[in-house]
């Protein structure tokens, strides 16, 4: 029997990590690679092809090709998307500059607001209108229709959205212009608020659906030319997309709804995060992954990463809510720091030691790659402290320049500020540290969770290198370092079902639905979501459909997500969706309103073919005593002592399964390196994951 790998490929902003794995044994090869900024396609190539000749597989034998992107994400903030108009109700023109009417901070007197993705001149009105009930109020002509499209598209736009009002509850008049345009220009990228988005909010739903057709030509794009190139290549396998919700689809489908892609790589790391707490016994942990350009962490309870149905894009300020442009698309909630490897290190205004947001990328990079960086950063620190083998990096094959990382530090940190050189690294590794400790601290809090009670999964390339140090401020007991830790949300990739969810706005009270439109709302969305699965290859026999639904208190302005059964619904489903939601409400808020009405809102399915399976894998030790995985001594910079110690050094492929070494100690693998900093025990879990046990004092 030949046997069938299936790939996962990750492009940060700094590097670009592939794995393959054989599912039926869990074995698994691992690249990495400098991200290819003018193509992010070339590299993805490059290191696939390096990795199928280094580990002698055909490339007929790949059956499987899992992508995560942050291109959707990158053109929306660095706005190089498509140029697209608009096309909305009379009335409504300027509905994107207004917003919310809301300052996200009542202090700042010079508050700068998002700006849309569309400037005014490129937002047409339609003579159009529907009631709140989606009855025809001013019907769209034909005539008004095509003289609509046609003055559109002599803007020389590139792709269209149309959000008219109310179009959630009926898509008629958005379906006649989508034709009209159609029929003047076959093929053009057109973006339906009602197919995009189809929920209450006006100005969430025009933004998400503005959002999607701005990114909608380049998404096209650079799908087939990875297509293409995988193509090339001899791959024989289907390329699948991760989606924001950690669910996977075809490409076509990601083409359709792009802005579905705006967290999609992170979304990987969650997952992988969530599988490794399960492996090693522990379902309550906290995801932290740290790359080149930003650590995300992500809280995740009973197995299972946190998700909401809204998220921000594209931020003024980075960790200000309301500064964003908003998109309603179901995603796995992540908190997301400007603190990777990359982030460059400077003087603030005042004076202060500032790390981030601002990074180098991967050209020019840090100092120390010697690839033309002149700015300090966090590699850099590490480096100067002894955290990293500059002849280990990557296995040997990226050779770091100790000389650049210290003249670097020196000129923009150390002397400005009068301190040593170790003083300073220490101070920028120290910034990031608490930067990213408290960002967690706060995202547990606004949950209502205790992170003392979690372990903490450190992946990316430099997230094991500074795990230990955001553990300490956090108060963890426990860090987890997957194995191939360096590469691991491609390796999240590989554990995503085939999955895409769907919804609709239905606002009413509980006592008054009408069960019979509910039942045909749930038909349509199954209908749906069949159809996106099939087209992703799933079989109609794998198939599973979860609901939920977003219900409120009468009067209140947000909603909470409520699980529902399956099945037709009717009268005697009423007091099951009410005990369903006053449960979730008191988890939640602990009150509850029995005194006023409750109303369901938004009606959610969930389409999803079954979770891949994975064998155990081989992570098993080539050595039988820690002697045997010591690779020697290194100077390196412990906080405790304030000076450099001569550490333990090990070889993580050669460390045996449980048994423990001690810290301070630095354990080494070709993607990424753990530094125990401090005092605590570390040992190889069966599972092939390392555990640290920090020490409290």
């Amino acid at each position: 029997m030949i046997e069938e790998y299936q790939v996962g490929i990750d492009i940060g902003g700094t590097f670009t990590d592939v794995v393959i794995l054989e599912p039926a044994s869990g074995r698994v090869s691992l690249g990495k690679k400098l991200t290819s900024t003018d193509n992010p396609a070339r590299a993805v190539i490059e290191v696939i092809r390096e990795m199928l000749e280094r580990d002698k597989i055909a490339a007929r034998q790949v059956v499987k090709a899992i992508h995560g992107t942050t291109l959707v994400t990158n053109l929306i903030i660095e706005r190089k998307g498509a140029l697209t108009g608009v096309l909305t109700t009379r009335g409504f023109r300027d509905a994107l500059e207004i917003a919310r009417e809301m300052r996200y901070d009542i202090y700042d007197i010079f508050l700068e607001l998002p700006k849309p993705l569309v400037p005014r001149r490129r937002r047409l009105e339609v003579a159009e209108r529907l009631d709140n009930r989606g009855e025809v109020v001013i019907p769209l002509t034909l005539e008004e229709a095509e003289r609509a499209a046609r003055a559109l598209l002599a803007l020389g736009v590139e792709s269209a959205a149309i959000s008219l009002l109310h179009s959630f509850r009926n898509p008629i008049h958005e379906r006649m212009l989508r034709d009209a345009i159609l029929a003047q220009r076959p093929g053009f990228p057109v973006s339906l608020s009602s197919e995009v988005a189809p929920e209450v909010r006006e100005y969430e739903r025009a933004s998400t659906t503005v959002a999607n057709a701005y990114a909608m030509p380049a998404v096209r794009r650079y799908m087939e030319i990875l297509e293409k190139g995988l193509a090339d290549l001899g791959i024989g396998g289907r390329l699948y997309i991760i989606l924001s919700n950690g669910g996977i689809t075809s490409p076509q489908t990601a083409s359709q709804y792009p802005i579905r892609l705006v967290e999609s790589g992170p979304a990987g790391g969650a997952l992988a995060a969530s599988w490794v707490g399960k492996q090693t016994g522990q379902d309550s942990v906290i995801s932290f992954d740290m790359g080149g350009t930003t650590a995300k962490t992500c809280i995740i309870q009973k197995g299972n990463p946190l998700r909401i149905n809204e998220f921000e894009v594209g931020r003024v300020y980075r960790f200000k809510k309301g500064s964003g442009l908003p998109v309603k698309i179901p995603v796995i909630e992540m908190i997301e720091i400007g603190a990777g490897g990359g982030s460059i290190a400077s003087i603030g205004p005042l004076g202060l030691l500032k790390v981030g947001p601002e990074s180098a990328g991967a050209d020019p990079g840090p100092a120390c790659y010697r690839l033309g960086g002149k700015e300090p950063t966090v590699t850099d620190a590490d480096l100067i402290l002894g955290y990293l083998n500059p002849d280990f990096f990557l296995g040997g094959e990226m050779k770091l320049d100790m000389k650049l990382a210290q003249a670097a530090l020196q000129e923009k940190i150390a002397g400005p500020l009068n301190l040593s050189l170790e003083r300073a690294a220490w101070g920028v590794h120290e910034v990031v540290n608490e930067n990213m400790a408290n960002a967690s601290r706060i995202h547990a809090v606004e949950k209502g969770i205790d992170p003392r009670r979690f372990s903490l999964v450190a992946f990316g390339g430099a997230g094991p290198v500074h795990a230990y140090q955001v553990a300490e401020k956090l108060r963890l007991e426990t860090i987890i370092v997957p194995p191939g830790a360096g590469v691991c949300s491609a390796f999240g990739f590989l554990l995503a079902p085939m999955s895409f969810d769907l919804s609709r706005s239905y606002i009413a009270r509980l006592e008054e639905l009408q069960w019979e439109r509910l039942n045909s709302i749930f038909a349509e969305l199954e209908a749906k979501g069949r159809e996106l699965l099939q087209d992703a290859g799933v079989p109609l026999p794998d198939m599973q459909f979860i609901r939920s639904a977003d219900m409120r208190y009468a009067g209140q302005g947000f909603e909470i997500t409520v699980a529902l059964p399956g099945g037709e619904y009717g009268p005697g489903h009423l007091d099951e969706f009410r005990k369903a939601f006053e449960k979730e409400y008191q988890d939640i808020y602990q009150r509850l309103c029995p005194e006023i009405p409750i109303e369901g809102v938004n009606w959610r399915l969930e389409a999803t073919g079954p979770r891949p399976r994975i064998g155990s894998g081989s992570w098993w030790s080539k050595g039988a005593t820690p002697a045997e995985a010591l690779k020697g001594k290194r100077r390196a910079y412990l906080p405790g002592s304030e000076r450099y110690v001569e550490v333990p050094v090990y070889d993580r492929y050669r460390l045996p399964v449980g048994v423990k070494i001690e810290g301070p100690a630095i354990v080494e693998e070709r993607e990424s390196t753990l530094v125990m900093s401090g005092p605590g025990t570390a040992w190889v879990d069966p599972s092939g994951s390392l555990m640290v046990r920090l020490v409290r004092p």
